[in-house]
């Protein structure tokens, strides 16, 4: 491998390098046409560069509009960059109490009181200083223009969703009533789906509950487990649709999430154990790389064809019964992986299979009647291991079985002998009469297989790197405001898994595939040189694993590089994972079935005063709570009922009503914020009760100074949270 010289260093990528000002020579523009450029219009020339650029996107294919309206090019541009671009930040968009937020569990990180309050005062002062100083550049100014005329358009054809493409990651622009009759041109299969009258979540929430509580008491799982795996905030499952550009006239595919549902922590934690009998496989591989391992340099006979087979719709296909008779007959080894007996654990599985097999769409809920449940965490592990029973019941049957033969889900290779073609697919589809499986043959000598293709060369076979017709070859663009060590490490781990994937025979072809790629991303050249020296040094030395806790932060252009440097948090323990809050998924419609105010948990709320009869009150109560709203707000309604009788005064809200014989508005309870991290919930109520003016406020002032979220009130103009 080539050494990298000392007059060749990589370029900087947090800034542009400086260019000599001392002697004004024209330079060459070798971007766009080789012309001179006159060194005083430099700057000039290269903000319309880089406007051109932005708006002149190489890849319109990138966007594929379904409907009759007629996108503008800017607008279109824009949103071919895809949900995960990130924009610049204005000033009135600055994330300040999240990012508050997210700085004091940083700070907290400091063991150290004196040096904490420290800590916490520089936090403060770096933002107050990014607030004050920050200067938008002006292709920062010509996106945010272009954001403006594309929200001004979408607000107008209001009829228009955007979405991302099934496969190939493309922006998809579709009519809202296409994509609803789509959606019921799917659910209305009466074979498949039928409507429930009543909503099962609370039903199966209490049963999940139970079944916690019987593997507690049998003390089989800890007190910490058990309160892992109960739920009191469950969620219906929502399902929402995919376009499929590759198939005519764009259906959609399904795809349900379960996240927040009543059995998910149970399914995951079923699946776990279920894991540890996939672990052994014959067949299985766990990536390309491995397969490469595999097939890479392998012999090949004249009468030998390279096959790949794939299941027809893997989970619904499925049957929850056959599923859970091999597992049944696999339980002497799943036993050493759980002390949970046998029949309860069977109990547990078909719960998590069969009853929590239903989902939300529009308000209506459906149940999914056959096969494995769309979203659970258990479908794939148990899919696995079906798979994994059909391939050897296949084998054993087989006169001549495949001399290779590998699978990757429900993606199978095979090397077979020409004349066993036919037997070997005759007998994968003879295991069950609902698991049906499609194939593909080489094809003059070579067969894509997952993200490789398979090359017969002469009686060897050679891997190298496959692009599929229908991937857009879109990551994250080079001009979007992620840290710039998030970008360059994404297009790091594309090289890396092209060059990887690539017999030594083909680098050449792929590096320029790869040039290519990160091109069409914005990436310029010398960054694109950089990056493809950084591969060959790195392959020379091993890399160092680090043992340091990830801490999320909200991702500041320029104040977040300031704060990585600073001394804010425990540098040695502690690695800030940024996290870009102001991209383009704002923009594109959210499809999933929006989830009621009242039934969001993890919440910051409010809740004005009514006063009484003459007597309007501005006054407003904060607070937080863990549970859904509504039942934090039963219990402030209970509370209010009889806080005249017992002079209930456990909140504040109920001080003030007492006092002052006030009603509390409780039909106009708004959530502020959401936030899973209880620590971080704790800091943004403390912020939105310094952030009501004083003369409104309802909350004791022990509630402001609970902990150090006063010494941000500096940074606070009752301004509204972002």
């Amino acid at each position: 491998m080539c050494q990298a010289s000392p007059t060749n260093r990589e370029a900087t990528f947090d800034q542009p390098q400086a260019t000599p000002s001392s002697q004004q020579r024209p330079t060459i523009d070798l971007e766009t046409t080789g012309k001179v450029i006159n060194p005083t219009n430099f700057k000039r020339d290269r903000i319309n560069r880089n406007h051109l650029l932005f708006d002149n996107n190489k890849n319109e294919e990138w966007f594929v509009n379904t409907t009759n309206v007629e996108f503008p090019q800017d607008v279109k541009m824009l949103l071919s960059k895809g949900p995960k671009f990130a924009l610049p930040i204005e000033n009135k968009q600055f994330p300040l109490f999240k990012y508050i937020a997210d700085g004091e569990d940083l700070v907290q990180t400091i063991k150290v009181k004196e040096k904490q309050e420290e800590a916490r005062t520089k936090f403060s002062l770096l933002i107050k200083d990014h607030t004050t100083t920050n200067r938008q550049s002006a292709i920062d100014r010509a996106i945010i223009d272009t954001v403006g005329r594309t929200r001004k358009f979408l607000s107008k054809n209001d009829n228009i969703r955007i979405l991302t493409s099934d496969k190939g990651n493309k922006t998809v622009a579709m009519e809202i009533c296409d994509y609803n009759k789509k959606m019921e041109d799917i659910l209305n299969d009466l074979t498949m789906y039928r409507i429930q009258r009543q909503d099962p979540t609370s039903r199966l929430q209490s049963k999940n509950n139970s079944l916690v509580d019987k593997i507690y008491k049998l003390e089989l799982i800890s007190k910490i487990e058990r309160n892992k795996l109960t739920t009191n905030t469950a969620l219906s499952p929502r399902i929402y649709g995919l376009p499929k550009l590759h198939k005519e006239g764009i259906p959609l595919r399904p795809i349900c999430s379960a996240t927040g549902s009543p059995a998910h922590n149970l399914c995951k934690y079923v699946a776990d154990i279920l894991k540890n009998i996939t672990t052994v496989s014959a067949y299985n591989i766990k990536n390309t790389l491995e397969f490469k391992s595999k097939i890479n340099n392998t012999y090949i006979f004249d009468d030998e064809k390279l096959i790949s087979f794939d299941v027809v719709s893997l989970f619904p296909s499925i049957p929850t019964q056959l599923a859970l008779d091999i597992i049944k007959d696999k339980w002497t080894t799943i036993e050493k992986h759980t002390n949970i007996p046998k029949k309860l654990f069977i109990e547990i599985l078909k719960f998590c299979i069969e009853e929590n097999r239903y989902f939300k769409f529009n308000d209506t809920v459906y149940t999914q009647l056959k096969g494995l449940p769309m979203g659970s965490p258990t479908s794939p592990v148990i899919a696995d291991i079906v798979m994994e029973e059909l391939l050897e019941n296949t084998v054993k049957k087989l006169a001549r079985p495949p001399r290779l033969l590998t699978k990757y889900v429900d993606d199978l290779f095979a090397i077979i002998r020409e004349d066993e073609v036919q037997s070997t697919l005759d007998k994968l589809n003879s295991f069950n009469k609902n698991i049906k499986f499609t194939i593909e043959l080489e094809d003059d000598g070579k067969l894509p297989y997952l993200d490789s293709m398979i090359i017969r060369r002469g009686n060897e076979l050679k891997l190298t790197w496959y692009k599929k017709p229908t991937s857009s070859g879109r990551i994250i663009s080079f001009n979007s405001k992620h840290p710039k060590t998030m970008i360059i490490n994404t297009a790091m781990g594309c090289i890396r898994r092209m060059l990887r994937i690539t017999d030594d025979t083909y680098h050449t072809e792929i590096k320029n595939e790869i040039k290519i790629l990160l091109k069409n991303n914005d990436f310029p050249d010398n960054i694109i040189k950089t990056l493809l020296r950084r591969y060959a040094i790195e392959n020379n030395h091993d890399k160092l694993k680090t043992t340091k806790i990830f801490k999320s932060v909200a991702y500041v252009p320029k104040l977040s590089e300031r704060l990585v440097k600073s001394d804010c948090y425990n540098t040695e323990d502690i690695k800030i994972a940024h996290k870009p809050t102001n991209t383009l998924k704002y923009m594109f419609n959210k499809t999933k079935t929006k989830i009621p105010p009242l039934e969001k948990s993890n919440v910051v709320y409010q809740i004005p005063c009514n006063g009484k009869e003459n007597e309007p009150c501005d006054s407003i109560y904060v607070g937080t709570t863990k549970g859904k709203l509504k039942s934090r707000l039963s219990q402030h309604k209970s509370d209010y009922k009889y806080c005249h009788q017992n002079n209930n005064q456990k909140t504040a809200l109920m001080a003030h009503c007492t006092k002052n014989s006030h009603t509390p508005n409780f039909d106009r309870a708004i959530v502020l914020q959401q936030e899973q991290h209880y620590s971080k919930r704790f800091t943004l109520e403390m912020l939105h009760i310094i952030n009501t003016p004083t003369n409104n406020r309802m909350n004791y002032k022990s509630d402001v100074d609970a902990n150090s979220a006063h010494l941000y009130r500096h940074l606070l103009t009752n301004r509204k949270p972002v």
